[in-house]
């Protein structure tokens, strides 16, 4: 096709025609990931990566996840309250591990990333910021924040097997679809809070993503348990509750339980601790039912089915959906303000990352109608959202960093986004044995898991002398390095192999 043949699209504000050439075309930046500028009459720039998910399968691992600002929720003492840029955010989660395909330890190489959901407030509509996303979020097959119930609209997911959707109407924790926590006498109780401050006579869900510890008060009762696989979400009316937890520890009254990678912790208070020290013994099973419901959109047109969130493995809350089933809806009226925008669209084969550039003579923004017939008339989509946009919107890309202007100046700090990965597959050395006498080399930290994303427990002091705790993930690559659990005999976490030496003279290593 000639490049200067000239697209139209009608956009509905004000109904503006904007004519313009596509002045480049699609550039490959890895097998399944393509990139493109597209410069439309207006003037507008906008930046878009494309990822290929007609082929998804164990062997070609394209992914999309969620990022985690400062990689926590809990964001007391954190610095720029709690709030990340994108470009940190990516320097934080590549080659990161995850539950893609439900093989832990498959690593994230990030193609490209945008920014995410909008900002909670402590009150509406005027209060400070807490850091945290104003909607739910999983990350890694983690369902680590809830969604609003029943509020309008939900988010962006992707599941384990690459299947792109966009919620509707959720309930995620209560009413006709409460989440449970099912005892070993198969007795049960509904799951109140997840990852958020625990009060009195409450029950709270603390998963990685909450922090290195629950930072809970003394009081009250903690039950530590390693899981089988993280907490995905699944259906209402299922009975595949497979998430599985063994009671490593039942702590009754110190607080501030430590969080491992693969650990989830129950604390309660009053009644709840009743329940948990009654129901709860070492070496005990406890499974965990993360139910999400959709309604989807009934009033709609076209009507939005409700979505199956099986497995959904990375998650954000989003603004609104623009797109369904190729027609444009769910507009603001009026829809006159041109501004910067992040979105993120797909059909039967591609998922888009969208960011449009605003406020500066250069590109004016778009409406949410015009980034609509946008992701319909010039990428081909069927469906699509938008994020959290103005100065928040930025796009990284590998090898070429944020892509776009973003209208502030340089980067916004925020709260979460979303990547798209090539999904590397488990690597681990076998250098140490379980149980091996080992010390550290010079002064490293310990972290809650292995990788840099991982918040860090302590510092270990130069030749500090423990042994390898066994551990199916012992010797994993992430973050650039191979990662042991380590104990000192007070504490256990995640150290660099990098850091440690054994005691009974170095081993051979061998890698697959």
């Amino acid at each position: 096709m000639n490049p200067w043949r000239v697209r139209v699209g009608l956009f509905l504000a004000g109904c503006v025609v904007l004519v313009g050439p596509l002045r480049a075309q699609w550039e490959t930046l890895q097998p399944g990931f393509e990139y493109r500028k597209f410069v439309l009459t207006g003037p507008v720039e906008a930046f878009v990566v494309r990822m290929d998910i007609s082929n998804t399968t164990a062997q070609q691992n394209n992914a999309i996840d969620s990022m985690l600002a400062q990689g926590q929720f809990y964001k007391t003492g954190l610095a720029n309250g709690g709030r990340e840029t994108v470009s940190s955010m990516v320097n934080r989660y590549n080659d990161s591990i995850g539950y893609y395909w439900q093989v832990w330890g498959m690593r994230n190489r990030i193609i490209c990333a945008i920014n995410g959901d909008y900002w909670e407030r402590e009150w509406y509509p005027s209060g400070p910021f807490t850091g945290r996303p104003e909607s739910g979020q999983v990350q890694g097959g983690w369902f680590c924040r809830r969604y609003d119930e029943f509020s309008g609209g939900s988010g962006f997911f992707y599941t384990v097997w690459g299947v792109p959707a966009i919620g509707g109407d959720v309930v995620n924790g209560g009413g006709a679809a409460p989440q449970k926590v099912i005892f070993a006498d198969s007795s049960e109780v509904n799951l109140p809070k997840v990852n958020v401050e625990r009060g009195s006579d409450d029950l709270v869900l603390y998963t990685p993503q909450w922090a290195n510890s629950t930072k809970t008060a003394a009081g009250g009762v903690e039950v530590l348990m390693r899981l089988n696989r993280p907490a995905l979400p699944l259906p209402h009316g299922t009975s595949a509750d497979s998430c599985v937890g063994t009671i490593l520890e039942v702590r009754n009254g110190p607080g501030d339980a430590p969080l491992a990678f693969d650990g989830a912790v129950l604390s309660g208070t009053g009644s709840f601790a009743t329940t948990l020290l009654n129901k709860c013994t070492v070496g005990q099973t406890v499974r965990l039912r993360m139910i999400v419901r959709d309604y989807g959109f009934a009033s709609r047109t076209p009507v939005h089915p409700a979505q199956d969130w099986t497995k959904a493995y990375g998650s954000i809350g989003v603004d609104r959906e623009m797109l369904i089933a190729s027609q444009i809806t769910n507009l603001p009226s009026p829809d006159t303000t041109r501004d910067p925008r992040t979105g993120v669209a797909f059909n039967a084969s591609h998922v888009f990352f969208v960011v449009v550039d605003g406020r500066r003579a250069g590109s004016i923004g778009m409406t949410f109608g015009e980034l609509g017939l946008f992701m319909r008339d010039s990428l081909g989509a069927t469906h699509g959202c938008s994020l959290d946009g103005g100065g928040s919107s930025a796009m990284w890309v590998e090898g070429r960093g944020i892509v776009n202007v973003p209208s502030d100046g340089s980067e916004r700090a925020t709260v979460n986004g979303l990547m798209m990965a090539a999904v590397q597959p488990l690597s681990k050395t076998l250098t140490f044995a379980g149980g091996a006498p080992v010390k550290t080399i010079s002064t490293t930290n310990m972290r809650s898991g292995p990788g840099l994303n991982y918040p860090v427990t302590i510092t270990l002091a130069a030749h500090q002398a423990g042994h390898v705790i066994s551990h199916a993930m012992n010797g994993v690559r992430a973050s650039g390095q191979n990662w042991w659990l380590f104990s000192d005999g007070a504490t256990t976490g995640w150290v660099s192999e990098s850091a440690l030496q054994s005691m009974a003279g170095v081993q051979g290593c061998e890698i697959y």
